[in-house]
């Protein structure tokens, strides 16, 4: 069992050996974006907040896929990615179309639940200790969209050049240059519909 930062009375489920696997993974096989998941990145084990509860645990280095295209910001490249679900197995998997630009054909998933605001807090704890408050929290969506899935909420802690934690200096996603112009390598020309100006 692993102690919540700064939370006295809970517990995290997981032991101390499974978070330092995933860590350790998250950096030795990073995930740039343009793939599907790495299973190696995924802990299926139980809720802090409800314990017994199935709950999974994606933990990722995230780098790349703000470079370039339509969200492009060179500020916000690299975070270490917390996504957190509740599977259901006792529910029949689901079967979901790809998105388009990723080729014909669906796959099939389990099925899973939101988690509580209080868990995904939890586990933000537990993986971002101190810098758990400067995490970019991004909220389930619904199954309308193609690229995410349903019901799993997503922690971002974003991360400098030298992989030290970063405050995001507004909208992560935000398509306008900064006024003080410290993103001069954002991309907002040569795409369509990308100059917003």
């Amino acid at each position: 069992m692993v102690d919540v930062w700064g939370r006295d009375d809970l517990t995290c489920p997981a032991s101390r050996q499974q978070l330092r696997r995933l860590q350790r993974l998250a950096y030795a096989h990073p995930w740039r974006g343009d793939t599907t998941a790495d299973p190696r990145h995924c802990l299926d084990t139980t809720a802090i907040t409800e314990p017994g509860r199935p709950t999974r645990i994606m933990f990722t280095l995230d780098y790349g896929y703000h470079s370039s295209g339509w969200f492009a910001n060179s500020d916000y490249d690299r975070c270490l990615h917390l996504s957190v679900s509740h599977p259901r197995p006792d529910l029949p998997r689901q079967v979901r179309p790809l998105p388009a630009d990723l080729g014909l054909g669906t796959y099939a998933a389990v099925q899973v639940e939101t988690p509580a605001d209080e868990e995904v807090r939890a586990w933000g704890l537990t993986f971002f200790r101190q810098y758990a408050t400067w995490a970019w929290f991004e909220p389930a969506v619904g199954p309308g969209d193609a690229y995410r899935a349903p019901n799993v909420v997503h922690l971002r802690l974003f991360l400098d050049r030298n992989d030290r934690p970063i405050l995001p200096r507004g909208e992560v996603y935000d398509l306008r240059p900064w006024d003080d112009g410290t993103s001069p390598k954002k991309i907002t020309e040569g795409r369509a519909g990308a100059d917003v100006r």
